[in-house]
């Protein structure tokens, strides 16, 4: 029964970051630190399509995952695809795949890679985890046309920084955001690809920041929230 906790526990996190980046901005849009996720428990442990020999014993293989878009003349709905594992997450946001005359649908499908076989991490980083090659095509096959961008949510083993993209020819690295309590990474981007977590050579974060101080981090961006909402709620009431 432990597991299920454990797999519970994992797609809960990557489920809040989703919610976060899909409702939030439209919600507090003065808040200057957001709360991304707020969790309670370690993740679950990482599994890898190649792990670490010290790990290889205990291991277990990740899992794709797949999903539809719906499409209209005017374009497409919103929609978040998820690993089964919850390991990887992409979120389309409102009108994200341009439409094409007569197709009603697009198919979203994450793949596990090991990113080594995909080419070797840009100069001074080492990847962190698992790439995810994130494909899109329309019901007839093609691949879709993005008109905005997409948000691709990683979890990460250990110390990632960085997100990258790899659409062909090179890395490119994305701005990227982090939310270390959940182990989690994220970006916008604008093409579809091989999406990896990678960090500088000799960095890395400590394993009590990952945690405790990840869990500061979180629990510092909530009470900037309450402070500002508290301080906006008189206004809001002599303003009535």
């Amino acid at each position: 029964m432990a597991w299920r906790g454990r797999r519970a526990a994992a797609a809960w996190g990557v489920a809040a970051a989703i919610v976060y980046l899909v409702i939030a901005p439209a919600v507090w849009r003065d808040v200057p630190a957001r709360l991304l996720y707020e969790g309670e428990v370690p993740p679950a442990p990482y599994r890898w399509v190649h792990p670490p020999p010290a790990l290889a014993r205990d291991n277990q293989a990740p899992s794709g995952g797949s999903g539809q878009i719906g499409l209209n003349p005017a374009g497409s709905g919103s929609a978040s695809i998820l690993t089964d594992d919850a390991q990887a997450g992409v979120i389309f946001p409102h009108d994200a795949v341009a439409p094409r005359p007569g197709i009603t649908s697009a198919t979203v499908r994450l793949t596990p890679v090991d990113p080594e076989t995909v080419a070797p991490p840009p100069a001074g980083y080492a990847f962190d985890g698992n790439g995810y090659r994130v494909e899109a095509t329309y019901q007839n096959g093609r691949p879709v046309a993005l008109r905005r961008p997409v948000t691709p949510v990683l979890r990460y083993p250990r110390h990632a920084t960085v997100l990258l993209r790899w659409s062909g020819g090179t890395w490119t690295m994305l701005d990227t955001k982090r939310v270390q309590a959940a182990l989690q990474i994220f970006a916008a981007s604008d093409r579809l690809g091989v999406f990896v977590a990678a960090r500088p050579i000799g960095g890395g974060t400590p394993a009590w920041l990952l945690y405790g101080g990840g869990a500061v981090a979180v629990l510092a961006a909530a009470a900037a929230a309450a402070l500002l909402l508290r301080r906006r709620r008189p206004a809001a009431q002599r303003a009535a």
